[in-house]
C-alpha cells in the first residue's frame, strides 16, 4: 500500500479529494474481504448495519476501541492531551495496545475536528508496520483538518495500534479515525449501553 496523503478540511474532503469515495470503496471491500477469509463461518448482508445471527457487521469505527494518550478508554473522540512534546496519543484498548477480539477497522485517515489544533506531527504504528510521519502544522488554518490516505490501513482483531503525535499545547483535542470497522459478535453493539466498554 502506498504512504500518500492528502490534507484538507473534514467538511470538503469530497470536494478537495475526488477520489476519496473510490479510497472507502476500496476500504470497505478490503475489509469485507478480510472478515470473510478470518471469520469463514460468518456471512454478511450488505449493508451490513443491522446483522443477524451468524454474519458480521460493518459500521463507522466506534471511539470504544481505543485508548487516549493517558490509556482511558474513550467514549467518544474528545480526549485531553495533557503533555508536550512526542507523546502516544492514541491506542488499541486491548491488552497490550491490540484492537479487541472480534473487531477488524479499516483507517484510511484521521480528521481532528477542532478549531485550535494542538498537535503538528502524527505517526503511526500498526503492529511491526511503522508509516511515516506526516506534518499537519500547516493544517492550524484549516477548519477541521483532516488528513486522508491515498490507500487505506486495517487494524486486524488482536494486532498492536499507536498513533503518535507531536503536541505543541495541552488541552481537549478531537482525533476521529475515518473508516469502517467490521464486528463479528452484533450483540456487543447492539445489547451494550452508549459509552460502554465493546469487549
Amino acid at each position: 500500500m502506498g504512504s500518500g496523503y492528502i490534507i484538507c478540511e473534514y467538511e470538503k474532503i469530497k470536494e478537495t479529494f475526488p477520489y476519496f469515495a473510490q479510497v472507502m470503496a476500496a476500504l470497505k471491500a478490503g475489509l469485507i474481504a478480510k472478515a470473510q477469509l478470518d471469520w469463514p463461518s460468518m456471512g454478511f448482508t450488505p449493508p451490513g448495519l443491522n446483522p443477524k445471527s451468524g454474519e458480521f457487521g460493518l459500521s463507522t469505527i466506534m471511539p470504544q476501541l481505543f485508548n487516549d494518550m493517558s490509556g482511558n478508554r474513550l467514549v467518544t473522540w474528545h480526549q485531553d492531551l495533557t503533555a508536550l512534546g512526542h507523546q502516544t496519543i492514541m491506542t488499541g484498548a486491548g491488552g497490550a495496545a491490540t484492537i479487541a477480539e472480534d473487531y477488524k477497522v479499516g483507517i484510511c485517515g484521521l480528521a481532528f475536528l477542532d478549531k485550535v489544533q494542538r498537535i503538528t506531527e502524527i505517526k503511526m504504528q500498526i503492529s511491526d508496520k511503522k508509516l511515516p510521519r506526516i506534518n499537519i502544522e500547516e493544517a492550524m488554518a484549516y477548519n477541521k483538518p483532516t488528513v486522508i490516505f491515498e490507500d487505506y490501513y486495517i487494524l486486524d482483531e488482536e494486532t498492536s495500534f499507536d498513533l503518535y503525535g507531536y503536541v505543541e499545547a495541552t488541552g481537549p483535542q478531537r482525533i476521529k479515525l475515518v473508516g469502517l470497522e467490521a464486528n463479528r459478535v452484533p450483540n456487543k453493539l447492539q445489547i451494550s449501553a452508549p459509552g460502554a466498554a465493546l469487549t
